[in-house]
């Protein structure tokens, strides 16, 4: 039997068990690479792969954790590409992806459209930010995802006291204008050149994550939308992406782009078979 691997924190988790099982559907033994798990010999690391067909495999994630163990674990990706291994996505999109300010320096450098963001570590730098930014602004967490830690400042007395609160907990502190997007964004998912999929997200507020309580709407992607997509996700080196647009009085504006999609709220809103379509993409390109 043919055997491939999906790097997670978590195998339980039921969208890397729809991937297992198509996985499974087509022949292949899954491995479940948990980064948090592993004790890794120098002189046997290698061993663990030598078997795969393909020497690949699909990563769904490193998991939460502390600064040096986040460094870890990307090096075991590092060491995995050394020694021949082919990540989809890379080690170095994922560092990209998941990182705001390295995520928005290269849409911004890349010509991809972007609300304004200023990125600092002083609680005054920060202050300053606030009011170039027009005194409307979201403070996200520097790494993050799911909506977790996303604040809106558009009162600088509430300002200062969040700044000045998180600057105790010596915090980056990312601050991006508020572009009024009516309560509602769009999901786009990316696999290579092409843009599969994609959803409205709709809420009563603001924050349009689905892990915020939004809903799903399907959406035809215009030629503008897949062709924004597209180039955002290559922009942060991205394979499978998931890319989160706004539509503004300027036009589309990417907020991020996700290196890890979730894609099960999306399946709730398309007939595409986005798990198939997902290992489809692996498996063809895992050779290359």
């Amino acid at each position: 039997m043919k055997k491939t691997m999906i790097i997670t924190p978590k195998p339980e988790d039921p969208e890397v068990q729809l991937l297992t099982h198509e996985l499974q559907q087509r022949g292949y033994e899954v491995i479940h690479f948990i980064p948090a798990n592993v004790r890794a010999n120098i002189y046997h690391f290698h061993e663990r792969f030598e078997d795969l067909n393909p020497h690949a495999a699909l990563v769904r994630g490193f998991g939460a954790a502390a600064t040096q163990k986040i460094f870890f674990r990307l090096d075991l990706l590092s060491a995995m590409e050394e020694l021949g291994m082919r990540l989809i996505n890379s080690r170095e999109s994922l560092e990209i992806a998941s990182d705001k300010f390295l995520s928005s320096i290269f849409l911004q450098n890349h010509q991809i459209p972007t609300p304004e963001t200023i990125i600092c570590e002083e609680a005054e730098d920060a202050l300053k930010g606030f009011e170039e930014l027009g005194g409307d602004v979201i403070l996200k967490p520097l790494y993050g995802s799911k909506g977790i830690g996303i604040t809106r400042l558009n009162d600088r007395a509430f300002a200062e006291n969040v700044i000045y609160a998180l600057s105790e907990l010596n915090e980056v502190f990312y601050l991006q204008e508020f572009v009024e997007h009516n309560n509602r964004d769009i999901r786009v998912l990316v696999l290579g050149d092409r843009a599969v999929a994609g959803m409205y997200r709709i809420s009563d507020n603001w924050k349009t994550n689905i892990y915020a309580g939004a809903t799903m709407e399907p959406i035809e992607l215009n030629s503008e939308l897949i062709k924004l997509s597209i180039n955002a996700a290559q922009a942060v080196k991205t394979e499978i992406a998931g890319v989160d647009i706004i539509e503004s009085e300027e036009g589309y504006q990417v907020l991020e782009v996700n290196s890890i999609p979730g894609f099960t709220a999306l399946q709730k809103v398309t007939d595409i078979d986005l798990t198939k379509e997902i290992i489809d993409y692996f498996l063809i390109h895992a050779i290359e």
